[in-house]
This record gives structure tokens, C-alpha cells and sequence, in this order.
């Protein structure tokens, strides 16, 4: 299946609750208003046999956070990737209770980002020029980027409103006309209370400091589905932005010959499809530029042994007063063909950083192993939370904890997240009736 054309972008602003407060809160917070909004999306104009309807989620970072780019993304990453784990749980916890497909044909394709508002805590001259920064990005950079949205969602309530209005101003400083808006219910967050005047002391990780310009990340990427939107997400948000020196992100896509035995793997999508998606996606949460294809440059790479085909996909903008030979902030990203389980992590001594899924932390040690081996420097791993099934409802609509759902709501849960379930519906599609 070749990759789905897009249709009418949607936009929900949704403002961050304090940074220590638990999922459950979270939940509480939002769960009515997906509920409320994700049946809407799902119009008669669109056909189930059509491409999803894309939603962009962007949560507005409070005040507890730690400010953002002045505060280094490993420092931050943890706290930053559960914000990101939540709301990706919740879409697929209202999903599967609503009975709606996501990454689906006639279904929603949901992808979060996150909103910078301080801008008095950014550096000078950066507020309006974080055109690489994603999946974090000032609000005036957001606007400017002139995305396609139709609609834009507030929620209701002091703070909804707040996040509202700040978005509006940008879009009216800017001379763009706004998204028509319209507001949701929402429900009550409930918080902790924190030992400190800044509950963000308490998460941000305090080892020595440490940066990382060349970040890894690995996986099949078959049908893309909300977990891998998760762990791409993560990985953008690992590479530190705004350095002096160009950020490589390397996208390892393991290559067709090791997918022949996958479960219905007659549809198990190419590698040239698989990347194109992947790709895709990454630029929608990674890259905030009104005129993306002016800053974009494509390479295709194919050298002989492993490793050796890449498609290289470099971005870089430059400032009013410099030259296109002079960049100000370049990003290049190499979805590379893999044939074994290390790829590019022990090709390449000057990768830092290697993101995975708690479910694959066995690999994340393996590869440091082979780069010991090689008398090559550990690659500090960042960890992405498993998308928590606990967040599905009880027939009472309760919440349930993690593992006490019923059969059938987990089912229904992990149906949304799995490719293999993703490549039998589309088994089902192309039989014949």
C-alpha cells in the first residue's frame, strides 16, 4: 500500500499539566475531550477505503517545565518523552473504546508535538527561528510555519483559554488568519503536590552534562503506527538543537530480505514505502518552516555491503543577513537500509546516542557490547515508556491500572499499536469477496 495522500489537517491545543502529576491525572484531564473530538474527525467524507484524517495534538508546556532550549534535551528527555507517552496512550485508550481506527485507512493519523509559550525565557534572537527544533518549538516559529490546519480545538477553562489566546496573538501579530476554533469539554486535573517551589528540579536528570549531535534509532517501521510515532518522536527530541555543529540523526529501516517469515508478510509494506512514511512523518514533527522544500535536500546512497543504502535527507536554514552558503541550523537524517541487528551503531564511532523502547533493551546492550568490543565509547540510551494499556476504561468507566482491563479492552488497546494486526486487516482487504 502506497503511502496514503493527507487530508485536512486538524489541530488540539492542550494545555500541560504540572510536570509531577500522574497519569491518572492526565486522563482526567482529557480523556472526555478526545472523546468528544476523535468521533467528530471521523466525517461521512471520509471513505474507509480513503487516507485518515490527520490530527496534530500540541500540548502547551507549563511553567513547571523546565524551559526549553536553554535547558540541555538530555537533561530533560525523561519527563518530556512521558508527556509524550501519555498523550499518545490516551488517543489509543479512546480509540479503542470508540471503536475508531488510527493509521488506517478511513480512520485518524494523531501525531503530538510540543509548544514552547515562555518566550522571555528563550535566548536572544531565537524566538520566531526555531524552524529545526521540533518536536519542541516556539509558538511564534509554529505559527509561521503556515501549516494546513481547517480547525483548531481549545479546551475549556482558565488555562485553555490562556494557551488560546497566546496562539491567537501569534497568528495575528504574524498577519495569518487563524484556524476556525472551537472549544471542548475537559475534565478535572487532579495534581501532587511537590516538596520544592520547582517540581521540575526533582525529574530533570542531573549526571554530568552531556549533549548528543548524532542520535540512533532502529526498527522495521512497517505500517507506521502510533508506537513508532512515539519512538521517532523521541529520537528527534534526543539530538540536541541549536548546536554549532550539524545534528545527524540515522533512521535504521531493516531491509525487506529480514521480513519475509513476518506473520501476513505479503503485506508487509517495501523498504521504499516503509522509509517514505518514516520519513514523512519525522519532517511533520521535526521541521516548522513555511517553505520546507526551499531548505530540503534529498541524496540516494546506495554502496556496495551493509549499511550501504541511505536515503539522506538534510535541512538547513539560514539567517536574513547570510548566504545559502552559510547555514545557521542544519539537521540531515539518514533512513538507512539494515541487514542486521546493529546497523549503523557499530559502522559509525561518532553515534552518541541510541533511543529505544523499553521492549528492546536487550538490543540497546548488545550494541553496546559490539562497540566495547571495537574499544568504542558506550552510546548513552534513551528509554521510550511502553504506550500503557492501563489507560482503558471498565464497563463502569472507571480507569483501570495497568494489567487489570478486561481481555477484550486490551485487545482492543493493542490492536491500535501493532503492525502485524495492521498487515491482517489489510490481508482481509485484498481478499477476494
Amino acid at each position: 500500500m502506497p503511502p496514503l495522500p493527507e487530508t485536512g489537517v486538524s489541530l488540539l491545543v492542550l494545555p500541560a499539566l504540572t510536570i509531577s502529576s500522574p497519569p491518572s491525572s492526565w486522563r482526567s484531564a482529557y480523556k472526555t475531550t478526545l472523546d468528544t473530538l476523535l468521533p467528530h474527525l471521523i466525517t461521512k467524507e471520509i471513505s474507509k477505503d480513503g487516507p485518515p484524517a490527520r490530527l496534530d495534538i500540541a500540548v502547551v508546556l507549563s511553567e513547571s517545565y523546565p524551559p526549553t532550549p536553554s535547558t540541555p534535551r538530555s537533561s530533560i528527555f525523561s519527563p518530556f518523552q512521558q508527556l509524550l507517552s501519555s498523550s499518545y496512550s490516551l488517543v489509543v485508550s479512546s480509540a479503542a473504546k470508540l471503536d475508531i481506527d488510527l493509521d488506517f485507512p478511513g480512520g485518524l493519523d494523531v501525531r503530538v508535538l510540543l509548544l514552547e509559550p515562555r518566550l522571555s525565557s528563550l535566548p536572544s534572537g531565537v524566538s520566531g527561528k526555531q524552524s529545526l527544533s521540533g518536536p519542541i518549538v516556539d509558538i511564534p516559529t509554529f505559527v509561521k510555519s503556515s501549516r494546513p490546519y481547517t480547525a483548531l480545538y481549545s479546551v475549556d477553562g482558565e488555562a485553555g483559554e490562556r494557551c488560546l489566546k497566546k496562539l491567537i496573538t501569534a497568528y495575528n501579530s504574524t498577519n495569518i488568519s487563524p484556524p476556525s476554533t472551537k472549544r471542548l469539554p475537559s475534565g478535572p486535573a487532579f495534581t501532587t503536590s511537590s516538596s520544592t517551589s520547582n517540581p521540575s528540579e526533582e525529574i530533570i536528570d542531573d549526571r554530568p552534562l552531556k549533549t548528543h549531535t548524532s542520535v540512533a534509532v532502529g526498527g522495521t517501521f512497517d505500517h507506521l503506527h502510533i508506537g513508532h510515532k512515539l519512538l521517532l518522536t523521541g529520537t528527534i527530541l534526543a539530538a540536541e538543537p541549536g548546536t554549532t555543529s550539524s545534528r545527524l540523526i540515522t533512521v535504521g529501516i531493516t531491509g525487506d530480505e529480514l521480513l519475509v517469515n513476518k506473520k501476513y508478510g505479503n503485506v508487509v509494506e517495501s523498504w521504499d514505502v516503509r522509509q517514505q512514511r518514516t520519513a514523512e512523518f519525522v519532517e511533520s514533527i521535526l521541521a516548522f518552516h513555511p517553505n520546507i522544500p526551499s531548505i530540503k535536500k534529498i541524496q540516494h546512497i546506495d554502496q556496495p555491503g551493509p549499511n550501504g543504502q541511505v536515503v539522506r535527507v538534510t535541512y538547513a536554514t539560514t539567517s536574513s543577513t547570510s548566504d545559502s552558503s552559510n547555514p545557521t541550523d542544519e539537521i540531515t537524517i539518514n533512513y538507512t537500509k539494515i541487514s542486521d541487528p546493529y546497523g549503523p551503531t557499530i559502522a559509525d564511532e561518532n553515534i552518541s546516542a541510541l533511543v529505544i523502547s523499553a521492549e528492546t533493551r536487550a538490543g540497546g546492550k548488545a550494541v553496546n557490547d559490539k562497540r566495547d568490543e571495537k574499544g568504542w565509547k558506550p552510546l548513552e540510551v534513551f528509554e521510550i515508556d511502553i504506550l500503557d494499556a492501563g489507560v482503558v476504561d471498565d464497563d463502569d468507566g472507571e480507569n483501570t491500572s495497568q494489567g487489570s482491563g478486561t481481555k477484550e479492552e486490551k485487545k482492543g488497546f493493542e490492536s491500535k499499536i501493532s503492525s502485524t494486526e495492521i498487515r491482517r486487516r489489510v490481508a482481509e482487504k485484498l481478499k477476494p469477496q
